[in-house]
This record gives C-alpha cells, sequence and structure tokens, in this order.
C-alpha cells in the first residue's frame, strides 16, 4: 500500500475531481451524492474496508470502465473525510469542523461502509483536550457507536452538567434510550447515597449548627428542614456530585425562612448557615464518585 503514488497537482485530471483526489493512478471512481467524484486506489479502499475488499474481489464485467463513478450516498465533505482518515498519510488529517452533527455523520458513514479505521480516529479524537468542554457530545458519540469503555468513564464527567438544560436537548435525543436509563440511573443512585450522607452528617453535628444553647428556645420545625431537603433534592437532581453546592452561597428564596429564624429567648440565629454549608460539604467529600458502573 506504501508503494502507491499519491499524484503532485500537475500530473492531475480534470477538474470534475476532487482536487484531492484525481490521481492518474487510481483505479476507482467515488460519487458523492452532491455530484463531486472522487479517484481513489481500490487497494487503499479493501485494506480498510471487508466490504470494499469484498466488492473489489468480485469480477468486473469487460464493459465497465475506470471512469465509472460508484455512488457512496455521502456528500463530498464526509466522503473527503473518510478518504482523509484512511489514506496513508505523514500528517494527520484536519477535519473541517468538530461539531456534533458533522461527528455522527462521519461515524455513521464510516459504519455504513465498516471502516474501522475512522471509528478509531475519531474515538482517539474524542480523548484529547478538544473535547474537554464537549463531554456530553463525547458521551452520545461513544454510547452510538460502541465506546463503552469511553462511555464509563464519560458518565463520570457528566455528573456536574445540568443534563435538564435545554442546550443539551439535541444531543440527548441522539443517544439510546438504553444508554440514557442506564445514566439517569446511575444519576439517581448518587444522588440518594449523597443525601444519606447528608442527613447523616447532619444529625450527627446537629448541635454545632445550631446558633444558640438555649434549652427553652424554639427550634426550626419540619417545614424548614424540608425546605433545606427540598433544596439539596433540586440542586443534586442537576447536579449529582454536588457541584453547585460547593461553589454557590446558599441564598436560594426558600432557605430565607431557615436563615433568618431567630431564637424567641437571646434573639440570636437558629441556624449557623456557613457551618450547615461545610457540614454538607464535608458530607459530599464522604463519597465516592469515582466507581460508578453503569448498569440498569
Amino acid at each position: 500500500m506504501n508503494d502507491i503514488a499519491i499524484d503532485s497537482d500537475a500530473t492531475r485530471v480534470s477538474n470534475d475531481y476532487h482536487p484531492a483526489y484525481s490521481s492518474r493512478s487510481a483505479d476507482i471512481v467515488l460519487l458523492s451524492n452532491d455530484g463531486v467524484k472522487f479517484r481513489v486506489h481500490s487497494s487503499i479502499l479493501a485494506t480498510a474496508s471487508k466490504i470494499f475488499h469484498d466488492m473489489f474481489g468480485m469480477p468486473r464485467s469487460a464493459e465497465e470502465s475506470h471512469d465509472d463513478a460508484l455512488p457512496m450516498g455521502e456528500s463530498s465533505e464526509i466522503l473527503k473525510m473518510l478518504l482523509d482518515i484512511i489514506y496513508p498519510r505523514d500528517t494527520d488529517p484536519v477535519l473541517p469542523s468538530m461539531s456534533f452533527p458533522f461527528l455522527r455523520h462521519v461515524l455513521s458513514a464510516a459504519e455504513k461502509y465498516d471502516l474501522a479505521r475512522v471509528n478509531h480516529y475519531v474515538r482517539l479524537l474524542a480523548k484529547t483536550e478538544l473535547f474537554n468542554s464537549k463531554p456530553l457530545e463525547a458521551y452520545a458519540l461513544a454510547c452510538t457507536f460502541g465506546w463503552d469503555e469511553d462511555a464509563q468513564k464519560l458518565s463520570l464527567q457528566l455528573l456536574d452538567l445540568d443534563l435538564s438544560s435545554p442546550a443539551h436537548a439535541d444531543i440527548l435525543k441522539s443517544i439510546n434510550s438504553a444508554s440514557l436509563y442506564e445514566l439517569f440511573q446511575m444519576r439517581w443512585k448518587i444522588k440518594v447515597e449523597v443525601l444519606e450522607v447528608i442527613e447523616r452528617s447532619r444529625d450527627e453535628e446537629i448541635e454545632h449548627l445550631y446558633g444558640c444553647n438555649c434549652e427553652d428556645g424554639n427550634v426550626p420545625d419540619n417545614d424548614d428542614w424540608d425546605a433545606l431537603e427540598m433544596f439539596l433534592r433540586g440542586e443534586l437532581d442537576k447536579y449529582p456530585n454536588g457541584s453547585s453546592l460547593r461553589q454557590f452561597p446558599w441564598y436560594h428564596g426558600d432557605l430565607l425562612r431557615l436563615w433568618n429564624l431567630k431564637c424567641n429567648m437571646c434573639d440570636k440565629l437558629l441556624v449557623r448557615k456557613l457551618s450547615l454549608e461545610k457540614a454538607v460539604i464535608k458530607a459530599l467529600d464522604e463519597v465516592d464518585f469515582t466507581n460508578r458502573p453503569l448498569s440498569p
């Protein structure tokens, strides 16, 4: 395969062909669905794909010409990307787009033509810093194209991502229902565990949370603690690892009554807000978020 000559611009044929794939030494013509032709080497395609290997292994009619185009059912942009990845070159291919729809389309086309090298290349790309800010996109690709180990790791990166945001709707819709179920089951189990640890921690440190020691003074009633629990549940629904509870002051409107409650004996605040925040963060530190298998 390495002895195939990739012609220079001076030896390429007419403008009917994509300028990057118009080599005179090529023996197959591929046609995109937007009318662009690609002259390519059958040996490269056959090496990259069993589908092409079997296709080119079949006897060709004597009436067929090497210039007869094979319709590929893909755009010229997608087709060029597939060829750029499977062709032997000294440099890595340059993707015209890193958008989720484009990469998903590239991988779908690669799957259709059994181009495992394309799947492998994009999978490696999804592990680079280019995707550090796009874990949900990488997770969706992993679920769709069989990267099970990657999906497991990426699911943990989604613990501080609010999946209820409308901004994520299109990507979530692209994920199969089984993978979505496993993801949300994992998030729900973590939320339940975190709430249990927080509740236990609050009960253990309750005496340090009160702002006074008056024996006959009033205490927060159940409605006040229920408001706190609802607040915690709401934040953990969005961010199961509690990242929002670590980063933002707890000035939620529903908690103002709890923070403003005063002892009817000494007029001190009943609940030490800072102490309660610290107790919750301490509880979060006790939870292991690193070993969470995706399972029904």
